[in-house]
């Protein structure tokens, strides 16, 4: 299954990793880069690599980009246990390359799967955005990229614009990553975190803003945001049963020698129906 709802945890609080599990998210972020302080990033890696093992939901590492610390991160948490590494503040094909060779000797090294390993790549920074579709088709284990949504992130820093819970100072940003990343044929792609983790009622809002521009799932800083998330994300009934309804009128149309109907007051042909099947088949 593919992780559409995650929830970031800081490296260097086990007790957090080991809850994460119970608030049901498709997979935990376990956080080696910001939250985590420099003086203890090299010891919190190995006490993660140890953590790892035991944990009852799938995880993925989010590293440190920089150099001196990239390779032991990857060293210490590659490993069978994880599905993949998130990449924070990638910006040049570079970056996503030499990530992927390290990965793949890794893997090597620990005789799992070439490939297995899959990576993410978090988008951050306007020449980020700008090099998207690059990026993301610059190795075959790049599974996804999240884009850097969050109030107050780097993102808006670089840009210097604003944010508010329409979005529109970011929509742009938010929609050329969604496209891009579709172009790249990514099997699904996620947006970033919310900043507020108090305001529910703000988040619900900020997720159906970015399931309407066509985010799969998202990244989460905060547990309580985990079922608001999955719930606004997730097909509805409604829309599922409309689907359904679909595809039988289509079929009995495609039988009796049709591949355009009215349905419910709707033009539908081949490209709908394909939509519906998609909603329908997960």
């Amino acid at each position: 299954m593919a992780p559409l709802i995650t929830l970031f945890v800081p490296g260097n609080r086990s007790d957090f990793i080991s809850k994460a599990a119970q608030y049901n998210p498709d997979a935990v972020i376990i956080d080696l880069e910001d939250s985590v302080p420099y003086p203890i990033k090299e010891r919190t890696r190995e006490e993660v690599a140890a953590i790892v093992p035991g944990l009852e939901v799938d995880a993925l590492v989010r590293v440190n980009s920089e150099p001196n610390l990239l390779e032991g991160d990857l060293r210490a948490v590659v490993s069978r246990s994880i599905r993949g590494v998130m990449l924070p503040m990638v910006e040049a094909v570079e970056q996503v390359q030499l990530a992927d060779r390290l990965i793949g000797k890794l893997e090597s090294e620990n005789g799992l799967q070439p490939g297995s390993i899959k990576l993410l790549l978090i988008l951050e920074s306007a020449r980020a955005v700008l090099r998207c579709y690059e990026l993301a088709t610059a190795a075959a284990r790049v599974e996804s990229v999240v884009f850097g949504s969050a109030e107050g992130g780097d993102l808006q820093r670089d840009l210097r614009c604003g944010w508010s819970i329409e979005g529109i100072e970011l929509l742009y940003a938010r929609s050329k990553v969604l496209l891009e990343a579709r172009a790249a044929k990514l099997p699904y792609v996620l947006d970033g975190a919310f900043s507020r983790i108090k305001n529910l009622d703000l988040l619900r809002a900020d997720c159906l803003l970015s399931k309407r521009i066509g985010y799969d799932g998202r990244t989460l800083i905060h547990p309580h945001h985990v079922a608001i998330a999955r719930e606004v994300y997730r097909p509805t009934e409604s829309e599922i049963e409309e689907s359904r309804r679909l595809i039988v009128a289509f079929e009995k149309a495609e039988a009796e020698g049709l591949a355009a109907i009215s349905f419910e007051g709707k033009l539908v042909d081949y490209a709908m129906y394909k939509r519906a099947k998609a909603l329908v088949d997960g």
